[in-house]
């Protein structure tokens, strides 16, 4: 692992966190927790007999700091998760549409993990739902996005760059070796934004189809770390608001 050359990290303000934004059908909510709210009463609503509740530092007495994301646990019937898990999405789209919902590939004995990103939502809002129900064995929902390794690696990127910004260099390193494993990617020596910026434009050429998520993910980096991020460095922030 070549080593990283110390970086100042740049303040992130309430303008930096609530970031980029595309084509929204729906009004961003206000804040991370509205977002929250607005997904656990979908939940809510779809399954009366179920219960939903946050975990994760939105659940703690400390609260979410700039950089969390939604994570929620979902507990479902037995006899109702099938029906829930083949109607996902669509509950899902009663809060605002669905730009990404990705199953994690792994069995877990009486529950599944989906990562859900809506359309118009910082990348920090991700929602991590812990779907619980007594027997699933599954992880087939209807609708899902196919599990997509550059979209993942992406995804390591936004984690690495929360694990610099709460300055865990450690935790930052493990991240981003798990990114770059997902897609055979090589790391580079120089700086963290060096380094990310080389990530970025292999997912970039290597996955035409993230392109627009790997633009947001350079706009972020350039955000909380400062410095180039990748190819268009100086102009890949058209179309986005200031």
């Amino acid at each position: 692992m070549p080593p990283a050359t110390s970086s100042p990290l740049t303040p992130v303000s309430d303008r930096i966190v609530v970031e980029e934004s595309g084509v929204m059908t729906a009004p961003v909510p206000a804040s991370r927790e509205d977002a929250a709210t607005s997904v656990m009463a979908a939940l809510a609503e779809a399954c009366p007999e179920g219960e939903v509740r946050l975990i994760g530092s939105m659940a703690t007495s400390a609260g979410p700091d700039a950089f969390s994301d939604i994570d929620v646990r979902w507990a479902i019937p037995p006899g109702q998760a099938s029906e829930q898990l083949q109607a996902l999405r669509l509950t899902l789209e009663r809060v605002a549409e669905v730009e990404s919902l990705r199953v994690d590939p792994e069995v877990r004995p009486d529950s599944c993990l989906v990562f859900v990103r809506f359309e118009g939502w910082p990348l920090w809002w991700r929602v991590d739902l812990e779907i619980h129900a007594t027997g699933l064995r599954t992880t087939d929902v209807r609708g899902a996005d196919p599990w997509s390794p550059a979209e993942s690696a992406c995804m390591g990127v936004i984690v690495t760059v929360k694990a610099l910004a709460r300055n865990r260099p450690e935790a930052a390193e493990d991240l981003m070796a798990r990114a770059l494993r997902r897609v055979d990617g090589t790391d580079v020596a120089g700086s963290w934004p060096v380094r990310i910026a080389s990530l970025l434009d292999h997912l970039e050429s290597s996955s035409p189809s993230t392109a627009a998520l790997v633009s947001r993910t350079r706009h972020l980096v350039r955000e909380v770390l400062g410095g180039e991020s990748g190819r268009g460095a100086d102009d890949s922030d058209r179309g986005l608001p200031d």
